[in-house]
């Protein structure tokens, strides 16, 4: 997972980002189980945008997005993301401190 482009108004956040799978078997997500923290470990509403459910052995690069929805307190300075397979999460994707501009 790579994030792309951050965006910023008054009610959302949105992430933009890819993900690509250079692995050897198909992976399967589930964005219910998507989190996402912010630098104080405090879980934030998000939901997801045209990610694929699954990613296939063929390297490239699926694009979407993620919203964080609501007003975010002025305290928010970087997020981390965590999103694990499903429905063995024998993969593990994160992305910790993320900045917000």
């Amino acid at each position: 997972m790579r994030v792309e482009n951050i965006t910023q108004d008054r009610r959302t956040l949105q992430l933009a980002v890819s993900l690509q799978n250079n692995g050897s078997e198909e992976v399967e997500f589930l964005y219910s189980f998507l989190e996402v923290r912010d630098q104080d470990n405090n879980l934030l509403s998000s939901f997801t945008d045209s990610l694929p459910p699954s990613l296939p052995v063929d390297r490239q690069a699926y694009k979407g997005t993620i919203e964080l929805f609501g007003p975010l307190p002025d305290s928010v300075r970087s997020v981390s993301i965590r999103l694990a397979s499903y429905p063995d999460e024998k993969v593990k994707l994160q992305i910790d401190a993320i900045p917000i501009p």
